[in-house]
């Protein structure tokens, strides 16, 4: 009883410090601007006496929320810039991971095992190695300066191909062998057969790739020629110098889309990573 009560102390323990940043951020997103400069105005200057940690506001407001949705139109624009590419990179990596997959887990080919090794390589590499690569590849190719530049590279993520080949190991051979007895071909039996047992899997893929894109920074700064085709996640940088104290609200507002997936899929992501760690 004692060892039980010490793991799920050290679990709440965790749990708290992992949430206490988001509660953080959500009681001084209804903080108003007096409030804010009063508690946070020297930040630039460090934290001292004068700017204890403040989780509770004197007065709440909307304000924050006033701006950002109807005040200062660039807060939502930048949103659905996010959206926008974050939604097309997902169903464009979906397509590409799920007939990538499929291939590497079902068909035998000639080099099979040394593409699939060149794509395990490609993922462990860090973004940094493979910008310039990419970059030099966009720019021949008349890209660079457009949405197709950030979109494309995220399309084309080695790692749901890795992810779905390992979720579709794991189902049974005799499940594809039955379906070939009954005339099925290889496109039937990935929409009736594959397709239908993986949902966990794509459901991992799918909020991992989310996350993924709705929180990248460095492919949009370096691949965009205009700022203000930049998506939310860089606008947030500029958030603090611009209007500081809607920056809570405006951290919300960014984070909201990618939790709400996680919340509604978390199940399925957890049984779709532990299925691909079965082979």
């Amino acid at each position: 009883m004692t060892r039980r009560t010490l793991i799920y102390s050290a679990l709440g323990l965790l749990a708290v410090m992992t949430l206490f940043p988001l509660l953080y951020m959500v009681t001084n997103s209804f903080m108003g601007g007096a409030e804010y400069y009063r508690y946070y105005g020297n930040l630039p200057q460090g934290l001292s006496g004068r700017n204890p940690m403040h989780l509770i506001p004197e007065w709440i407001t909307l304000d924050g929320y006033w701006e950002i949705l109807f005040s200062r139109p660039q807060y939502l624009v930048k949103f659905w810039s996010s959206l926008f590419l974050s939604g097309t990179i997902l169903a464009g990596q979906m397509v590409v991971a799920v007939l990538g997959g499929y291939a590497f887990a079902r068909f035998r080919f000639p080099g099979r095992n040394a593409i699939f090794f060149l794509i395990i390589l490609l993922m462990m590499m860090p973004l940094q190695v493979t910008l310039v690569p990419n970059y030099i590849v966009l720019e021949q190719l008349g890209l660079v300066g457009g949405y197709a530049a950030v979109i494309l590279p995220g399309v084309f993520s080695a790692f749901g191909v890795f992810l779905m080949r390992q979720v579709m190991l794991t189902l049974p051979p005799e499940m594809f062998e039955a379906a070939r007895l009954d005339g099925a071909g290889s496109w039937r039996a990935l929409w009736r057969i594959c397709l239908p047992n993986c949902k966990s899997g794509l459901a991992a893929l799918a909020i991992l790739s989310f996350a993924d894109s709705w929180n990248m920074v460095e492919q949009p700064v370096v691949f965009l020629k205009d700022a203000n085709m930049y998506p939310m996640s860089v606008f947030l940088t500029q958030v603090n110098a611009m209007r500081p104290e809607a920056g809570f609200a405006c951290g919300l507002l960014s984070v909201a889309p990618a939790l709400l997936l996680f919340l509604r899929f978390k199940d399925e992501m957890v049984m779709g990573i532990e299925y691909s760690a079965v082979k």
